[in-house]
């Protein structure tokens, strides 16, 4: 896509980005258009386009040819065309469309779904972290596991599509929900954090996620992500697993497009702050790459010792240490004592 479509910057208000975003044409057209008019649109994402505008958007920003498979061009302008008369929910579903076109998806691959994963799973529900600190800790390892993406177009792409998808649900989920007499607004087709998440979850890895297995460790645990095929033994060849044994199994199967759903939606509510983490992590990166680059090894600082407790403690001098009294016993208990009986016999 990167390399037929031609790049263009997509603008996101501050607390959405970290700055100017290079993201292909057609994403940074429709999403512009998307940041005038998706907030406070009731369906968008969910409800569809007509299906002749979304046609016409698609083949404008990417021309197939015959086989319907090859995109044969793309255009250079940003804007979407004047002689396609559309509204919010067409512009919604040929993002959409661009979005399921990118081979690996939004991610781009599962190395990165899997640490998405694990920073969901391992930070649920842990009884040692309050919700204000196990907030800030998810952004911040979110926001370096998509920082340590090699690709910087993959990079800023992810970030457009979740800047994007939070200015929307957070639209939605500050609207008011009663009027001034305390009757309730119709704010159901308002999407939401979780609405969101339903729609961008099965595109956060596209098909890479049929050939990804997960399994429950157990039932009060978190994830585990397995490979394809795991290696077996000559043993588990041989011997077959037990009826029990293949009902837990069986039970512990995870519905992967809902685990998808929960990642999506855990991006969209978070990023906000993962773009202040991003922020404050720029330096870094930029200074980790830029080392890569040029093919030098990061210098590792020296450990900070923590100082001991016992630091504080000072050893006070007895008020006699100063006084010749005590050298002069010193001295005298340095000889040792003679016996009485050589005492004697020396004597005569």
């Amino acid at each position: 896509m990167f390399r037929l479509n031609m790049t263009n910057l997509l603008y996101l208000p501050a607390e959405y980005a970290s700055g100017s975003l290079t993201v292909p044409t057609c994403f940074r057209a429709t999403a512009q258009y998307l940041v005038q008019h998706a907030p406070g649109a009731r369906g968008v994402f969910r409800i569809p386009g007509a299906h002749n505008v979304v046609e016409a958007l698609y083949t404008h920003f990417c021309s197939i040819e015959e086989d319907g498979d090859t995109i044969a061009g793309t255009v250079r302008s940003p804007t979407l065309p004047d002689h396609i008369k559309c509204d919010v929910h067409d512009v919604a579903s040929v993002y959409k469309r661009f979005l399921a076109g990118l081979p690996g998806g939004i991610l781009g691959s599962l190395p990165l779904f899997d640490a998405l994963v694990a920073i969901q799973g391992r930070l649920y529900g842990d009884a040692e972290f309050t919700r204000t600190k196990q907030t800030k800790l998810r952004a911040r390892l979110i926001a370096l596991a998509i920082s340590m993406l090699k690709s910087q177009y993959r990079r800023e792409l992810i970030c457009s599509v979740f800047g994007l998808l939070c200015m929307i649900g957070r639209a939605s989920e500050t609207t008011r929900r009663e009027d001034d007499q305390g009757r309730p607004l119709p704010t159901s087709d308002l999407m939401g954090y979780g609405a969101l998440g339903i729609v961008f979850g099965p595109l956060l890895v596209g098909d890479l996620l049929d050939n990804h297995n997960m399994h429950l460790a157990n039932p009060h645990g978190g994830l585990v992500l397995l490979p394809i095929s795991s290696p077996k033994s000559r043993k588990e060849k041989k011997t077959k697993r037990p009826a029990s044994e293949e009902g837990t199994s069986f039970n512990s199967q995870v519905d992967k497009v809902k685990v998808a759903n929960g990642i999506a939606e855990m991006l969209v509510t978070h990023w906000r702050d993962v773009v202040r983490h991003m922020r404050s992590l720029g330096v870094t990166i930029k200074t980790l790459y830029s080392h890569r680059s040029l093919g030098l090894d990061m210098l590792q600082p020296a450990p900070f010792l923590r100082s001991s407790a016992s630091e504080t403690f000072a050893l006070r001098r007895p008020p006699d240490w100063d006084e010749p009294k005590l050298q002069a016993r010193r001295n005298e208990g340095s000889e040792s004592p003679t016996p009485a009986s050589r005492r004697s016999k020396s004597i005569i």
